[in-house]
This record gives structure tokens, C-alpha cells and sequence, in this order.
């Protein structure tokens, strides 16, 4: 389970704009005690945090129509710096991993449902004190 002292019930934005894809990840975040917000487009996304709603994480695809997950990742951090943000994308990791920043990760597609588990376990992980 997602469950952590840190997260007790994690609140996760998901955005994907294919619905088998968008229901298949909610189906499985929400069996691991996480509330998920679904939504099918990056600007969805966005009015929905600037209408105040708070989230752990945001789990993306970076191929959208109109504005795409890569760059609503920025304008999200930009809106709520820290905020975790797990992108995927069919794409090669090259071409991918250089437009991340320090609080972004990566999940290549395809991906299983339990690969999806751990990228968001791993990226609710509060960073190690240095």
C-alpha cells in the first residue's frame, strides 16, 4: 500500500487524456487507499489547482492535447514549487529526461500496474536530510 506517516491517504492529480489508460491508473491508485482527481487534459489540471484544490502529487502524461504534460509540470511547480510531479511518456528517456527538473521523475511507457506503484511511492518519498 501508498500508505505512509507522511501521506495517510495520498491525494494524487492523474493526467491522461487516453480514458482506458486514465481509468485503468485511477482504478488501481484509488485500491491503494489514494484519492484521485482524474482529469483529460493539462489545462483541467491547472484549474483545478488554481481553484485551490491540494495535491501530494501530480502523475502525468507528457503527449496531451493542447498544452502538454511537460509543460504544465512547469507551470504547476512554478504554481506550487515542490510539488511532486511523475511524468510519462512513450518517448524515449532522451528526449524526456533533460526538461525535468530536480522534483520531476520519470516513468517510461509502457509501464505495469505495479511499476506504477512504485515510481509513485518513490516520488511521495520525502528527500533524505542531508
Amino acid at each position: 500500500m501508498l500508505l505512509s506517516k507522511h501521506h495517510p491517504v495520498p491525494r494524487i492529480l492523474l493526467v491522461e487524456d487516453s480514458e482506458d489508460t486514465r481509468e485503468l491508473s485511477r482504478i488501481t491508485l484509488e485500491s491503494q487507499a489514494c484519492e484521485v482527481a482524474a482529469v483529460s487534459t493539462a489545462e483541467a489540471a491547472l484549474g483545478l489547482l488554481r481553484a485551490g484544490e491540494r495535491y501530494d502529487l501530480v502523475f502525468t502524461d507528457v503527449c496531451l492535447g493542447g498544452v502538454s504534460g511537460l509543460e504544465a509540470a512547469h507551470l504547476i511547480q512554478e504554481y506550487q514549487p515542490g510539488l511532486p510531479v511523475l511524468v510519462t511518456s512513450g518517448l524515449q528517456p532522451a528526449q524526456v529526461l533533460p526538461q525535468l527538473t530536480a522534483s520531476m521523475r520519470f516513468l517510461p511507457k509502457p509501464y505495469s500496474m505495479s511499476e506504477l506503484l512504485d515510481a509513485i511511492r518513490d516520488t511521495l518519498q520525502p528527500p533524505l536530510a542531508a
